[in-house]
């Protein structure tokens, strides 16, 4: 794996992008980062409904356009047309895969992003701490200070991931609370404040992940329905689960790998695997690639689902073969990922898949996932 310095400049590009959307929407008016879709023209109504038919905020649109087409300043796709000479495509929550009649090959750039990550919990944080004329980045400093360190591992969160060659080329995660900013590439796993990050060089702390011995698992269920089926269908089920796991406001998605940092704080978690349960690609996929490019810190696994727990949303299988998934029979490091698969579809949420990600330290953990690769209920991809 490598980084050409094409994709060098890319990652400083995405990284650019992300400060300036750190910006911009923490300085969004609480009043109209609320505001629902359908109260907006129909032109936007068109472009942005959901298919899950979820409303979609104003606010998920200023960080769905950023990163798009950008809001002032340059977005990913005019970015990948600048540093690769063609047109990507860029697969997003709200609008799916755009544009939509590219298709894409193993060289088309492809940005995967939730511009957005932990909906639910925005809307809860406006209600009980917001005020129409605050500027959302004041809120969220009120929940910081409610919440202390938890702040740093369960937060609303933006993710970009390039897809390039048919290799995961780098992926990028920021805390809107907290501003920290994790950048994944062939370079390792490093962690840097966004407020002032402009370039890769700006981020250079190496993130320490922890190996203490632990089963405890966090992902996403709920009490019954399809979830909790598709995770009693795989071998998650033989984990003892994390209690955020089943919450109202469940896990946070791309940002759940935080739950195996070591930041040397006292709120410990007890974390021990992370996994998620037929859950969105672009909520999983910045998970594994965290670990791919953890230097060996992290292994990284597909799941199987038997038969009589077979579950879809949108047509598609909570827990894939390999035939419907993105990842093949082996390390991802050989085997690279299938990223034509993505012109079978318009939206990301209908790609999905079980996946988990322990530290090789955590002897435990590893024995539990070393007999399922053996007794063929999980592959290792990472």
């Amino acid at each position: 794996m490598y980084l050409t310095p094409e994709d060098t400049s890319m990652l400083n590009g995405s990284i650019e992008i992300m400060s300036r959307i750190f910006e911009r929407l923490r300085d969004t008016p609480v009043k109209d980062a609320v505001r629902n879709l359908s109260g907006l023209d129909k032109a936007k109504q068109d472009r942005y409904r959901r298919k899950d038919r979820k409303d979609t905020r104003m606010f998920d649109i200023v960080a769905e356009d950023a990163i798009s087409i950008g809001d002032g300043f340059s977005g990913h796709m005019d970015q990948m047309l600048r540093v690769y000479n063609k047109t990507g495509v860029i697969i997003t929550e709200e609008c799916g895969r755009v544009p939509r009649e590219i298709p894409i090959e193993h060289s088309t750039p492809t940005v995967i992003s939730d511009p957005v990550d932990g909906s639910s919990y925005f809307d809860d944080i406006m209600k009980r701490l917001g005020e129409p004329d605050d500027r959302v980045g004041v809120v969220f400093d009120r929940e910081v200070d409610l919440v202390g360190a938890m702040a740093r591992r369960h937060a609303c969160n933006t993710s970009v991931t390039l897809i390039k060659d048919n290799m995961i080329k780098y992926s990028v995660v920021f805390n809107l609370f907290t501003g920290d900013i994790y950048v994944g590439s062939p370079m390792g796993v490093f962690m840097g404040d966004i407020k002032v990050a402009r370039t890769l060089s700006d981020i250079n702390m190496p993130v320490e992940f922890d190996g203490s011995e632990n089963l405890e698992m966090l992902c996403y269920t709920r009490q019954e329905g399809k979830y909790e089926r598709n995770r009693q269908g795989t071998h998650l089920r033989l984990l003892p689960m994390h209690e955020a796991s089943k919450r109202e406001i469940g896990p946070i998605g791309p940002m759940r790998f935080t739950y195996l940092v070591r930041f040397g704080d006292k709120n410990d978690f007890k974390v021990g695997v992370i996994a998620h349960n037929g859950e969105k690609v672009q909520e999983a996929l910045p998970n594994v690639a965290m670990a791919l490019f953890s230097k060996g810190a992290l292994n990284a696994y597909k799941l199987f689902c038997d038969p009589e727990y077979t579950e879809q949303r949108a047509g598609m299988q909570l827990t894939p073969n390999f035939s419907n998934s993105l990842y093949s029979d082996g390390l991802l490091r050989n085997t690279g990922v299938r990223s034509s698969f993505f012109n079978n579809y318009d939206y990301p949420s209908e790609f999905r898949d079980t996946t988990a990600v322990i530290s090789p330290s955590n002897d435990a953990a590893l024995t539990m996932f070393t007999g399922m690769v053996s007794r063929e209920y999980a592959v290792r991809i990472v």
